[in-house]
C-alpha cells in the first residue's frame, strides 16, 4: 500500500519536505491545504459534511472540497480532490492562501472558487450530505451556529467576508 506523504512547510510556507500524514494529526507540523468555494449557476454554494469517519473535523460542514497537498502544487492538487471527492473535472480560479492552527490542524490553506451545475457524485467516505445554501444565509449561519462548521471553513470564510462580502469572486 501506497503511504500517503504531505508536504511539510515552515512559518513562512517555504516546503521543508515530505512527511506521513499521520505526522500532522496532532496539528504541530504544518502542512498545505485546498479548499474549494464550488457556485451554481443559481450562486448558490456547496457545502458538505464531513463523514463520522474522517480524522480532521468529523461530522462537521466544511467547503465543497477539501484536501491535503502531497508531492503536488495546490492547483493540481485541487483538481485531484474535485474529481475524487465530487466526482467533476473542473479548473478552479485560486482566490487567496490563508493560515490556520487548531489542535486538529495546521495549515496555510489556498482556497479556489468554481461554477459548475454538474450532478456531483460524492465520496460516501468523505461526505455523507450536501446541502446548496445562498452566500448571505451561509454568513448569518456561522455567526449563530459556528460549531456546524470546522475550523478551517470560519477561518477561510472570515478572509472571504472580508475581500468579497457574501457576493461572488469578480
Amino acid at each position: 500500500m501506497k503511504q500517503d506523504l504531505i508536504i511539510e512547510v515552515d512559518e513562512n510556507n517555504k516546503i521543508i519536505g515530505l512527511r506521513p500524514r499521520e505526522d500532522f494529526y496532532e496539528g504541530k507540523i504544518i502542512h498545505r491545504g485546498v479548499h474549494l468555494m464550488l457556485f451554481n449557476s443559481k450562486k448558490e454554494i456547496a457545502i458538505m459534511k464531513r463523514s463520522s469517519g474522517k480524522r480532521w473535523y468529523p461530522n462537521l460542514y466544511t467547503f465543497s472540497v477539501s484536501g491535503t497537498v502531497d508531492n503536488e502544487t495546490t492547483q493540481e492538487c485541487i483538481v485531484r480532490e474535485t474529481k475524487e471527492e465530487v466526482g467533476l473535472e473542473l479548473k478552479p480560479r485560486e482566490l487567496f492562501t490563508f493560515r490556520h492552527s487548531d489542535k486538529q490542524d495546521n495549515a496555510f490553506a489556498t482556497l479556489f472558487f468554481a461554477i459548475d451545475d454538474s450532478k456531483t457524485t460524492l465520496d460516501k467516505e468523505e461526505i455523507t450530505q450536501v446541502d446548496w445554501v445562498k452566500l448571505d444565509w451561509l454568513k448569518t449561519d456561522m455567526e449563530n451556529h459556528p460549531e456546524k462548521y470546522t475550523y478551517t471553513m470560519l477561518e477561510g470564510m472570515k478572509v472571504y467576508w472580508d475581500k468579497y462580502g457574501t457576493k461572488l469572486p469578480n
